[in-house]
C-alpha cells in the first residue's frame, strides 16, 4: 500500500466546466487523489474527460469550485512546477528539431538536457534529434511530445490517451516508465484500450454528474 502524502495530488471541489458560452460539459464534479498511484480515468467517451484535463492543467478556470493540484489552485503559476501534462494532440514547433524541443522543455523546467535526450534515445529518436517536427512522422511526433511534456521532476503527471501512435517498443518503455513513476508520485491518465501489462493501481469511473467513484 502506498504511503499518505501531506497535500492531496489532485482534488476536485464541486467543479462545473465549460468553454466560453457554450454549455457546461460537465457540473458538481468532486474527487481526491491522496496517495501515489497509477490511476485510469475511465468513462464513456464525450462525457468531460478531456474537459478535466484542461482543468487540471490549469488552462480551463472552472466556473464554479476549485481543482487543485499538490494543494495548490490549479489556475496558479506554482502549480506548474511539480504539475506535468501530456494532451492527445502533440503542440510541437515545426521548424524545431527534436533536440532543440527537448533543450527548451527542459531548461523551462530546471531539467539535465541530458536526461532528456536519454529518453528520447530510448523511445527510438536517436536518428532524429536534428530533425525538425513538420518532418517527424506520426510515430516520432507522439514520442517527442511525450517525453517533453514529462521532463524533470513532478509530483504529479497527466496523460490524455498517452499510447496513440506508439509502437510495440515505445509502449513496453512507457508502461515502465508510468510504473516507476506510481512508485511515489501521481499518474493519471485516459486510455480507452490500455495495455495489458500496464499495472493500473486504481480505475476512477467518470460520472460528470456525481463524484468520482474508485472501483
Amino acid at each position: 500500500m502506498h504511503s499518505a502524502q501531506p497535500d492531496a495530488f489532485i482534488e476536485l471541489d464541486h467543479v462545473t466546466a465549460g468553454y466560453g458560452k457554450g454549455p457546461d460539459v460537465f457540473r458538481d464534479a468532486s474527487f481526491r487523489i491522496d496517495r501515489p498511484g497509477l490511476y485510469r480515468l475511465h468513462g464513456p467517451n464525450g462525457q468531460g474527460k478531456s474537459t478535466l484535463i484542461e482543468v487540471l492543467s490549469g488552462y480551463l478556470h472552472p466556473r464554479e469550485g476549485e481543482a487543485r493540484v499538490n494543494g495548490l489552485t490549479a489556475t496558479s503559476p506554482e502549480a506548474h512546477e511539480l504539475r506535468r501534462v501530456c494532451r492527445t494532440e502533440p503542440a510541437l514547433y515545426p521548424m524545431m528539431g527534436v533536440r532543440d524541443h527537448l533543450v527548451f522543455a527542459s531548461r523551462w523546467n530546471g531539467a539535465p538536457v541530458e536526461h532528456a535526450l536519454e529518453r528520447a534515445v530510448a523511445y527510438g529518436l536517436g536518428p532524429w534529434l536534428d530533425t525538425p517536427a513538420e518532418a517527424l512522422s506520426t510515430g516520432n511526433r507522439r514520442r517527442l511530445w511525450l517525453v517533453q511534456c514529462t521532463v524533470g521532476q513532478f509530483r504529479t503527471v497527466i496523460l490524455d490517451e498517452p499510447f496513440n501512435g506508439l509502437d510495440d517498443r515505445s509502449v513496453a518503455l512507457l508502461c515502465a516508465e508510468l510504473e516507476v513513476w506510481a512508485n511515489t508520485r501521481c499518474v493519471l491518465l485516459t486510455a480507452h484500450l490500455p495495455p495489458a501489462e500496464l499495472a493500473i493501481d486504481e480505475r476512477l469511473e467518470w460520472n460528470p454528474r456525481v463524484s468520482l467513484e474508485h472501483a
